[in-house]
């Protein structure tokens, strides 16, 4: 769960090596390497073999000799990391004032700080690519089990694309082309889980960085899906497209119990939810829907519930308090226009 408030930043991960849950706050925007890279996406061994051998971050050190990012290293190892996936040389371009990298990314159509969100509107970074070549790559790349070109490809789109580029371009189509060649046995389930796998690490990413940024929306949303429903890419779609319109929002994750969702619609102030449900519907469907209608009764308005995905439920159908949609761009044009 993410959560930010004032001075402080409260997160919590899953680390896969140590099979271990973390909980880090940030205080006045000071970063410690596993946060500068869990933001930057720059691995940790790899931030420490540039800042020995190119000095191209040079953090403080506390009290007990670890080191201590601001908020300057961090932006500086995302520029530098986006810089070198789009071909550049970490040592040519690692001492680089942070101005000048900004108008290397600049030049080639990223736009950083105020700059980005008109010059991704305006479709300059939309030039660098082409969608549906970039689908078809990640399909061959998958059926030839080719992770490293899939997670390059997607850290390259994540970079040039906005979030809702992302969410509606590439992610939606491709999970739905992903689960039809599945189905048609062209590609084997755990294809679709190593795809699943760096989805989830990238998107992950690409959330968090947009997690903090100010909000232009009233609203404040949070994400779920409900207990036996693991499938997340509805919500973390969810996530890209808050991201993109300004929307206050709080991951909150799969398989949801019920009094932890109402606690946290509650403690977070939260005015509307997004429950997001597969297409396949692999839960259970009267657990679902059972929880769907004890959801309807707590809510106290009208369009606080959205599910996005799974099949309609003729009953909660009724509910005033009951929104839904089975496509992204739907779900799009509704936050759009909140």
């Amino acid at each position: 769960m993410l959560d930010g408030r004032g001075d402080c930043f409260k997160i919590e991960y899953y680390d896969k090596k140590s099979h271990r849950h973390h909980r880090e706050v940030i205080i006045k925007n000071i970063y410690t390497i596993q946060l500068a890279s869990k933001i930057s996406g720059v691995g940790i061994h790899t931030i420490r073999a540039w800042e020995k051998r190119y000095g191209a971050v040079v953090p403080e050190r506390n009290s007990s000799g670890r080191r201590e990012y601001s908020e300057v290293d961090v932006e500086r190892l995302v520029m530098l990391s986006e810089l070198c996936v789009l071909g550049h040389s970490i040592g040519q371009i690692a001492n680089y004032p942070t101005e000048e990298l900004k108008i290397l990314l600049e030049k080639i159509g990223k736009m950083t700080g105020p700059k980005a969100e008109s010059a991704q509107r305006g479709g300059l970074d939309r030039a660098l690519i082409n969608i549906p070549n970039s689908l078809e790559s990640l399909l061959m790349a998958l059926k030839s089990y080719k992770l490293d070109i899939i997670s390059h490809e997607i850290q390259k789109l994540k970079i040039i694309l906005t979030p809702r580029e992302l969410a509606v371009d590439i992610l939606a189509p491709l999970l739905r082309e992903v689960g039809m060649a599945v189905a048609q046995k062209q590609l084997s389930i755990s294809q679709e889980q190593a795809l699943s796998s760096l989805l989830k690490f990238h998107i992950g990413h690409s959330l968090f960085r947009h997690y903090d940024a100010k909000s232009k929306k009233a609203d404040t949303i949070i994400l779920f899906t409900p207990e036996t429903e693991y499938h997340e890419f509805g919500i973390f779609m969810a996530g890209l497209l808050c991201s993109h319109y300004g929307i206050k929002f709080f991951y909150l994750g799969a398989n949801l119990p019920f009094s932890s969702l109402m606690d946290a619609f509650q403690s977070v102030e939260a005015t509307k939810m997004i429950m997001g449900l597969s297409t396949t519907m692999d839960g259970d469907n009267q657990l679902i829907e059972k929880y769907t209608e004890k959801l309807l009764k707590e809510l106290p308005s009208a369009e606080q519930l959205i599910v996005f995905g799974g099949q309609e439920n003729s009953s909660a159908m009724k509910s005033r308090k009951y929104t839904s949609f089975g496509d992204i761009k739907q779900l799009d044009q509704y936050l759009k226009n909140l």
